[in-house]
């Protein structure tokens, strides 16, 4: 209780004491307050040179992997499926030609038949009206010589008559010789004029069942069900011993050498690729403004090794997507001439989501100019002999780490320093200082090529 009363009366005195002896220690020191404010310096700030023209860009978007031909076929013919091959069933790879359904062929071989020996009828009724056409012509020279006889005969017997030798009956009989003769000769020459008629009608016939001939042969030929290209099943829904009929679906296959890629493009991308020096409008044809760019494109899927070369080569018809804005196009991949060169072990396949990079080598000069250098109201700051310069850009092309804008659209320069750090206030023409220690680093940039 005594030490405690002690620390209590003594405390203070501690205090003051410590005070007094600090306020003297401070006027040893002799050191006056300045009386001036200091000289304000120009904020520092940190650049970046601006490299070359931007020749050269890419614009990658999403696809998705689409058969360019998926066939549907079909029964063309009646009839039950009496083969087929046990190992082709979906899913499975067929070469062009291969036998992949056989119907019942022996109704339309029997129809084959009859219609053959209908045709030989008619070949051989042909080859009689020829030999009737040949009798019929000597029939006529010969009645023509009783016709010349009958004729002789009626005038000697009128000659006669004249001078009283003959009767009026000898005419009489002469005359009705003479026309027996010429009613001969007309009925055999009417023979001949229909002879033609009857020729004619044969023909007739004879293309009629000619042509029953084709479609029966036709007919024949479409019991087998064969594949029309290199593929791949999809569908199978045929079985031996079904009966089937015209229109019956029984396969469907997709084409396997070419696929397509479903992909869509924004209207900005679409007129840059009509301004890329890569269309195949270059070459001297006229684009039409109907028809998307053909740009060599490059396929890539989940990572870099799987990778395969196409075609932009089309729109996909349907004009612009209302739901998303953009263009449907497709694009042209050619799997036959890749499998070899392919480095992965994937192969495009019906549905994979795959990354498209298309190549854009613009006519319109741009300039690049690294993302932070854009400031959010558009501008962007250069430095020109220690002091700032306000440049008002408009961005035409954004890129990972940078972004594009029109050579003539703005007072930057390749070599430009641009300012890449934040400045509180500005306005064009204020000094600033360039920091050194972003003097070497800047120089590094200048250096380095535009990624």
């Amino acid at each position: 209780m005594r030490r405690q009363t002690i620390l209590q009366a003594v405390g203070p005195l501690l205090i003051v004491a410590a005070g007094v002896a600090a306020f003297t220690w401070l006027q040893t020191l002799g050191v006056r307050p300045a009386t001036s404010p200091v000289a304000d310096k120009p904020p520092p700030v940190r650049t970046r040179v601006l490299g070359p023209p931007r020749k050269q860009f890419e614009i990658r978007i999403g696809g998705r992997v689409v058969p360019r031909r998926e066939v549907t076929l079909s029964a063309e013919v009646t009839g039950r499926i009496i083969a087929r091959p046990d190992d082709l069933r979906a899913g499975r790879h067929v070469s062009k030609g291969t036998l992949l359904l056989q119907i019942d062929p022996v109704d339309y071989g029997l129809e084959l038949r009859k219609i053959t020996s209908q045709l030989d009828g008619i070949d051989l009724d042909l080859e009689q009206l020829t030999t009737e056409s040949t009798g019929i012509q000597k029939l006529i020279a010969l009645a023509e010589e009783d016709l010349a006889l009958a004729s002789r005969d009626l005038a000697r017997v009128e000659s006669l008559l004249e001078r009283k030798v003959n009767t009026p009956a000898d005419r009489d009989r002469a005359k009705r010789a003479e026309l027996e003769a010429r009613n001969s000769l007309r009925e055999l020459e009417n023979q001949q004029d229909v002879l033609p008629l009857r020729r004619r009608r044969l023909e007739t016939q004879r293309q009629v069942l000619v042509a029953q001939q084709q479609h029966t042969n036709r007919d024949i030929t479409r019991t087998r069900i064969v594949a029309p290209f290199d593929g791949l099943l999809t569908l199978d829904g045929a079985e031996v011993g079904d009966f089937v009929q015209p229109g019956d679906t029984l396969l469907k296959i997709e084409e396997a050498a070419v696929v397509e890629i479903e992909c869509q493009l924004r209207a900005d991308e679409l007129a840059w690729l009509r301004d890329s020096r890569t269309a195949a409008n270059d070459v001297g044809k006229i684009a039409s403004p109907f028809e998307v760019p053909d740009v060599a494109v490059t396929v890539t899927y989940q990572d870099t090794t799987n990778r395969w070369t196409g075609r932009l080569t089309r729109f996909r018809g349907q004009g612009v997507d209302p739901r998303t804005r953009t263009v449907p196009c497709r694009v042209l991949v050619d799997r036959r001439r890749d499998s070899q060169t392919a480095r992965g072990s994937s192969l495009l396949m019906r549905g994979m989501y795959v990354t498209v990079a298309l190549p854009v080598v613009p006519k319109t000069p741009l300039i690049e100019i690294p993302t932070e250098a854009l400031r959010p109201d558009g501008q962007v700051w250069s430095v020109s002999n220690d002091r700032l310069v306000i440049h008002r850009v408009e961005v035409v092309r954004v890129l990972r780490d940078s972004v594009l804008i029109r050579a003539d659209s703005t007072r930057l320069t390749p070599d430009d320093h641009v300012v890449i750090s934040p400045l509180a206030t500005t306005y064009d023409g204020m000094t600033v200082r360039v920091r050194k220690a972003d003097a070497s680093s800047g120089q590094g940039d200048e250096g380095r090529p535009s990624p």
